[in-house]
């Protein structure tokens, strides 16, 4: 191999690790604003801006002006994404990929709003074994024997109650 040849190869190799994907968020969506994802930011955003063209709708019914309700609808989603990217980095900070998700799924399928998806047994995990480590299984303990009934104090021994 020349040099020539082995500079092109360099300048190749170089240029192929500069498109390579950064392998450690290949499985996570993406941040676009503050942390926050595509997915939370349409749910955010779609929030919003009916809240925003409801509160435009009252203006409008007060002033008379249908541009109030076109401005809210625009900068009023807007700020509000805007700070709920910021209030969710927050929330986010220090927890990994997904948690703010989960959370959410659970608290839902706490209430009865969503099956969940997760183990969610609250108790203790039994292994059927007793704690001497020995084969008899805790689940089917043995029958235990009447007590005994006192002698009774009549003379014959043979006599029982």
């Amino acid at each position: 191999m020349t040099p020539n040849q082995r500079r092109k190869a360099d300048a190749e190799a170089q240029a192929a690790l500069q498109r390579a994907p950064v392998t450690d968020r290949v499985n996570v969506e993406p941040a676009i604003l503050h942390g926050m994802t595509v997915t939370e930011a349409q749910v955010i955003g779609a929030v919003a801006l009916a809240l925003c063209l409801l509160a435009g709708a009252v203006v409008y019914a007060a002033t008379g002006y249908w541009q109030f309700m076109l401005i809210l609808a625009i900068f009023g989603t807007g700020a509000v994404l805007w700070f709920a990217s910021l209030y969710l980095a927050r929330i986010k900070r220090g927890r990994p990929d997904g948690y703010y998700s989960h959370a959410i799924h659970l608290w839902l399928a706490g209430r009865g709003l969503a099956k969940s998806r997760f183990m969610t047994y609250h108790g203790f995990w039994g292994l059927g074994r007793t704690l001497d480590l020995s084969l008899v299984s805790a689940l089917h303990p043995r029958a235990e024997r009447p007590a005994q009934a006192f002698p009774s104090s009549s003379s014959s021994p043979s006599s029982t109650p």
